[in-house]
């Protein structure tokens, strides 16, 4: 496979050349200084994983709307504040979000999906095959759900830790082996083993490196139906899960701390979080964008890098920024850059072309804290 490695910082920087966005925005937290500090101590991990080793207190965060325009935000707007909102889609006159550990469905009114297995839901996305089904990333338990839309019955579940990934790490960078299962539990205390088992999971979580895989993006396969794409964040890979099977087959990896992994035609696009690149893998071509060199991060985060998602829009790529608190708007055709910088206290997890309208505003208003 050709490898090709472009570095953002050469492009050319230009404001006019995408227009004019609306952006809808999952902002995890309003206090995005507070997490840098997490995770730079988190470099201290024995475990060598990124992230919490204690589950802490959950944040505020919100859902916010923005406007890009000549490189700069010319409208700015909070909806709604919810606790630690992640997860958004929509679709037609249906708005997706998901908070902390419920799925709200907006239309003219709003309904709840709720699940004991539901736990830092990370991604919400809509089957393009068929309308009525919804696949939601419940991250914090290592699990994928699919919902029908129509009962909000669960159809399809995926469990990572009876597919094949189901290695924790304790404190002190032990192997812990996870499990839902009490007879798995009497095996694994049998065999010597050390082991966690979740039996009540709403009461028993994970903080974020003594997960197992923590699955952070999910979507579904729009090349291989009946298949979906999993972002796991520990294994710095994508992989490609058959629905009829629960296989997992690995198609982009080497990533590091990695989010966002989506089909864009007839490419596969990631983002490997951690150092700073958005991957574009094809058949034969997988190209690699690099941020490292661009300016506007804060010195003391050192050579830390953190691209927190990307999606494209009419062959632009819209990236989230986290370090230089900034949208990146790049064209890999004409090799135009635009920076835009958004408030620096937000950290803004997801985004979503598009709006909400009045209606689903006020609505959302009535979810919030």
């Amino acid at each position: 496979m050709n490898k090709i490695q472009i570095d953002l910082s050469q492009y050319k920087t230009e404001d006019q050349f995408y227009g004019k966005i609306d952006l809808l925005l999952t902002v995890k937290n309003f206090d995005l200084q507070s997490i840098r500090k997490r995770y730079i101590a988190s470099k201290t991990n024995v475990s060598g994983k990124a992230g919490s080793v204690e589950r802490r207190k959950v944040g505020t965060g919100g859902i916010c709307f923005v406007t890009l325009e000549n490189g700069k935000l010319n409208k700015e707007e909070v909806f709604v504040s919810l606790k630690e909102p992640r997860g958004i889609a929509v679709k037609g006159n249906l708005l997706a979000i998901a908070a902390e550990n419920s799925v709200y469905l907006i239309t003219d009114e709003i309904r709840t999906i709720e699940n004991p297995w539901f736990s830092y839901i990370h991604t919400i996305d809509f089957n393009p095959f068929d309308e009525t089904k919804v696949l939601v990333a419940s991250s914090g338990l290592d699990c994928i759900f699919e919902y029908d839309l129509n009962t909000l019955e669960q159809v399809y579940a995926w469990h990572a830790w009876e597919n094949g990934f189901n290695e924790s790490i304790n404190k002190e960078g032990e192997t812990v082996i996870l499990t839902r299962d009490p007879d798995e539990a009497i095996a694994l205390k049998e065999a010597g083993k050390d082991f966690k088992l979740i039996r009540n999971p709403e009461n028993e979580t994970l903080p974020t490196a003594q997960r197992a895989a923590f699955i952070n993006t999910v979507t579904y396969d729009t090349i291989q139906k009946n298949h979906f794409l999993a972002t796991f964040f520990h294994e710095g890979a994508v992989f490609r899960i058959d629905m009829a099977s629960g296989k997992a087959t690995k198609v982009v990896d080497g990533m590091k701390n990695p989010h966002g992994g989506r089909n864009e035609g007839d490419l596969l696009m990631a983002t490997s979080t951690g150092t700073g690149e958005i991957i574009r893998k094809g058949a034969a071509e997988e190209t690699k964008y690099q941020f490292s060199n661009l300016s506007g991060k804060e010195e003391a985060l050192g050579d830390m890098e953190w691209i927190q998602n990307a999606i494209d829009k009419d062959g632009n790529i819209i990236a989230i920024d986290s370090n230089r608190t900034s949208f990146i708007v790049f064209n890999p055709v004409s090799k135009l850059i635009s920076k835009v910088a958004y408030n620096n206290n937000w950290a803004v997890q997801d985004l979503v072309v598009g709006s909400a309208t009045a209606e689903q505003i006020e609505l959302m208003k009535s979810l919030g804290n």
